[in-house]
């Protein structure tokens, strides 16, 4: 582990200095105090979630990052869903994985007049909008969506989320230099991860918002970034107590990117 640490920060780094010119999202990491995503990219509970709606409302509201779920059709189409059914978003019925992309072009998400996003519809609007995303790939191939984001000419604006060693490992073996959250549970996971790349600068830590304090604090001395998120009662809390429940769970984790339900309190709590 101590042999990895020392040369962890000389690669980190390396990466920064043969970053281009523009701001990409690794930069935007190492350049801002804390970076605010919104959750399914809404602003709020009440706001559409995983819609070019709910994205541009987030966008024009100040927000430029927000996570985003995917799922695949029949067919093999990537769609923006959270749910394997259609039923609690939109006024169709039925898993997305048994309906055919042409089926789903004409599925109308609830409470708007925008039909299901395509995943390439979304990488486009997020290419001319300027906007970072966080990709929680539900059960397609990370080999297509990477493709995809590739074709857009992307690959320095998105994070993809992974939650165990196989994702991450598939992940890992693709060609493309993207930046992979990977889920840290305890201090072997960062050897473990750290030990699965040549090149650490494309790896982000995601810590559970209930992992130990002294976790957040190893990982920050490794010199990895840390994604968290505040759903659930952090965000709870702060809704009935007001902003500094916010602050002092930043406080604590010291996180570079924080998920939320309320990014636009979160942010008001970070800038008080």
């Amino acid at each position: 582990m101590k042999k990895r640490i020392m040369f962890l920060l000389p690669l980190l780094l390396m990466g920064f200095i043969c970053a281009g010119t523009a701001q990409n999202l690794r930069e935007k990491i190492n350049s801002e105090g804390l970076i605010i995503c919104s959750h399914r990219a809404a602003m709020s509970p009440d706001i559409p979630e995983n819609s070019l709606y709910s994205m541009g409302r987030s966008k024009s509201a100040g927000l430029d990052m927000h996570e985003i779920d995917l799922a695949e059709s029949k067919d093999g189409v990537l769609f923006l869903l959270h749910d394997k059914t259609l039923d609690r978003t939109t006024e169709s019925t039925g898993l997305i994985a048994e309906k055919t992309s042409e089926e789903l072009a004409e599925v109308k998400l609830k409470g708007l007049e925008e039909k299901l996003p395509k995943f390439e519809q979304t990488l486009e609007f997020a290419k001319q909008n300027q906007i970072f995303l966080m990709l929680d790939v539900k059960e397609a191939s990370l080999e297509k969506v990477i493709n995809l984001v590739e074709h857009f000419d992307m690959l320095d604006q998105v994070m993809v989320l992974t939650f165990n060693e196989t994702r991450a490992q598939e992940a890992l073996n693709l060609p493309q230099k993207f930046l992979l959250s990977v889920l840290i549970t305890k201090e072997e996971d960062l050897d473990f991860y750290l030990c699965k790349t040549d090149d650490p600068y494309f790896l982000i830590a995601y810590l559970n918002q209930n992992a130990p304090v002294s976790l957040y604090e190893k990982t920050k001395n490794i010199g990895l970034p840390i994604v968290t998120d505040a759903m659930g009662e952090p965000d709870k809390e702060a809704q009935e107590s007001g902003h500094q429940v916010y602050l002092e769970f930043i406080d604590k984790r010291q996180p570079d990117i924080l998920v939320s339900d309320y990014p636009l309190q979160l942010r008001a709590a970070v800038e008080d």
